[in-house]
């Protein structure tokens, strides 16, 4: 009897890897245009129709209900009245990775209506809708893409729910740049009609409508219109947003450089480790996976975008530290620098997308982001739902199936491991 090689035994191991996990890249998707796209969050709390009236007028009891809901081992949403929604968020991580992976069917022309939402739901700079009502308009992509007039000056998108911080809160659909990078690249992805009028209204949020922290070092962008918050992973998405759209717009030249400063602010504030706190507060100093990744991915696709490799030494230094603090050998992601709890889709999903996009600094990072992508399946997947559950703890796990922060996510990750297998 004949036996395989060790070359085809790794092979024939890699296309069975390949095989499930495009197996349930499919479910996955099948699973969310079943539910039209909508789906709950770990921080929709706020949406309770059963709480409206007390949630309106006290600060604790919104950061009561956000927490309890998103912690709760029990589902709270059904005796809270929480609806499932439509996350601007979700929806442009789900087109991302449809966008890249050509496996994944197109019935009813699913790609095309996930851009058409995306515009559907998007905000001007005060919150308020961009275009018309928030109603889903199939056809809207292309109507607007020959409508130069129909565009606000600035557009940005945030999530479909209200959001309380410690020191502020943000109302449903208020744009944030974060919300607001992902969308642009889920049109650019997909090569929506109207993108680069898109990015150039979102870079315009960014540019005139953001608060801004100057020093000798750059620029810090803040989350939103509406804070003055110092955090690195969105500033660095503001940076994106500039360097994206630079080439579309008359301030090409102003836009580079305004992004090219806001990477070097960041890349400043990187510890000689490699490692990144939060961000530029005395309640903000810890180092997490999810937020060491987008700092990375982000970077890396600035850097990109600008044509420089100025930044090539932290990166390689930031990757390194990432694995070697942020991950087990077997592609476990810690959640923090301290403790890999809580496992989180989040962190699985991040961690790939990170490994793949630098791979050039690890010769292995293909390889590593399909541990990590396999070590989520062996955690958090629900065979019998089809979904990736929210988080595991020591004693107890949360088995609810959020759109944006476990579908979606892991979504777009397996769809970036397949196209690059």
């Amino acid at each position: 009897m004949s036996t395989l090689s060790c070359g085809s035994r790794a092979q024939a191991m890699r296309e069975a890897s390949r095989d499930e996990l495009q197996r349930i890249a499919l479910r996955v998707w099948e699973n969310l245009a079943a539910a039209g796209f909508a789906g709950t969050d770990p921080y929709d709390g706020l949406n309770s129709r059963l709480l409206a009236p007390v949630l309106r007028s006290s600060r604790l009891a919104r950061l009561a209900v956000i927490q309890g809901v998103k912690r709760s081992p029990v589902n709270l949403r059904p005796l809270l009245l929480v609806p499932a929604g439509l996350n601007p968020k979700g929806l442009a991580l789900v087109l991302q990775g449809a966008a890249e992976y050509p496996g994944l069917p197109d019935g009813n022309g699913r790609r095309a209506w996930l851009a058409d939402a995306l515009l559907s739901l998007a905000s001007r700079v005060d919150g308020s809708p961009a275009f018309g009502q928030r109603v889903v308009t199939p056809g809207l992509a292309n109507r607007l893409a020959g409508e130069p007039g129909a565009w606000p000056e600035a557009i940005g998108w945030g999530y479909d729910f209200p959001w309380q911080s410690k020191a502020f809160l943000q109302p449903a659909y208020f744009p944030t740049v974060v919300a607001s990078s992902f969308a642009i690249d889920a049109l650019q992805d997909a090569d929506a009609p109207g993108w680069r009028q898109a990015a150039v209204g979102a870079a315009r949020f960014v540019a005139e409508h953001l608060h801004r922290h100057e020093d000798a070092d750059g620029i810090c962008f803040s989350y939103s219109p509406g804070d003055r918050t110092r955090v690195y992973n969105a500033s660095l998405f503001g940076a994106r947003i500039l360097a994206q759209a630079a080439p579309h717009a008359p301030q090409t030249e102003a836009w580079r450089l305004d992004a090219e400063r806001a990477v070097a602010w960041v890349m400043a504030r990187q510890a000689r480790d490699g490692s990144w706190i939060y961000g530029e507060a005395d309640h903000w100093q810890w180092i997490d996976n999810l937020h060491t990744g987008f700092n990375l991915e982000t970077v890396h696709r600035a850097a990109a975008l600008l044509g420089t490799s100025r930044w090539d030494d932290g990166m390689a230094s930031g990757l390194a530290y990432y694995r070697q603090n942020l991950f087990e050998s077997d592609g476990t992601p810690r959640y923090y620098s301290t403790t890999r709890w809580p496992l989180d889709p989040h962190s699985f999903a991040q961690g790939a997308l990170t490994f793949l996009r630098l791979s050039r600094f690890q010769p292995d990072a293909q390889e590593f982001a399909g541990r990590i992508l396999a070590r989520g399946i062996d955690e958090l997947w629900d065979e019998r739902r089809g979904g990736f559950r929210f988080q595991k703890h020591p004693r107890h796990a949360q088995s609810i199936i959020h759109m944006r922060w476990s579908q979606a996510w892991m979504l777009r990750a397996l769809c970036a491991w397949l196209a690059d297998a």
